[in-house]
């Protein structure tokens, strides 16, 4: 699949680790929507009629933000069996996997599904229901894993999932952290610029 070449060594560092649970906070411009789909189609290839989502705040978020760059990635692998543009998913050749994206402005309408893996993107601007009461759920029967992804939002739901990594009444969970430089995406005189025109607060954050 290739996976390697697509993935920076903070990315494969994440996508390498094999804890159920996973919690990555990372600056912008990170690349976490690219490694989300390498770990949705990881996912979606390991056995025949899995089942996995991609959930951002809303709808429009999800299809903003992923649907594009899932099509493209799938359809230079050839991997596209049948899309569909209006449910936002795509069934895979050789196995019937479906890939769907789904919004969580809505999270009743998330319930009763048996999910192989979940990514949540900016799982801060989520509300904790949504995963607690409702996508939590989806995992149990299946033994699905789920990869959390945002940036910092300050003290909230998020980051109480986030100190869960490491913390030995968690062990099926693990954290992890990068700043926008680390990753290197973006020029380091961009970065001096944005330290210079933000607050120190709001540079630190993004």
């Amino acid at each position: 699949m290739d996976r390697i070449c697509r993935l920076t060594g903070p990315q494969w560092q994440v996508y390498s680790d094999s804890h159920r649970f996973r919690v990555l906070v990372s600056g912008r411009r990170f690349g976490k929507t690219r490694m989300s789909i390498e770990e949705l189609l990881r996912a979606a290839v390991q056995a025949p009629g899995r089942k996995v989502w991609y959930v951002a705040p809303t709808y429009r978020q999800a299809q903003q933000i992923c649907w594009q760059m899932l099509k493209d990635r799938l359809a230079g692998g050839n991997w596209i069996a049948r899309k569909n543009e209006s449910d936002l998913s795509i069934m895979l050749r050789g196995g019937g996997s479906v890939i769907s994206l789904r919004g969580a402005d809505n999270f009743d309408s998330l319930r009763g599904v048996g999910l192989h893996f979940l990514v949540m993107d900016e799982f801060a601007d989520i509300k904790p229901e949504a995963w607690f009461e409702v996508l939590r759920a989806t995992l149990s029967d299946t033994g699905g894993k789920a990869l959390f992804t945002g940036t910092p939002k300050g003290r909230n739901w998020a980051y109480d999932l986030f100190q869960r990594g490491g913390h030995p009444d968690y062990p099926e969970w693990a954290s992890y952290s990068f700043t926008t430089i680390e990753r290197g995406n973006v020029p380091a005189a961009e970065v001096e610029l944005a330290r210079r025109e933000l607050d120190e607060l709001t540079f630190r954050q993004e």
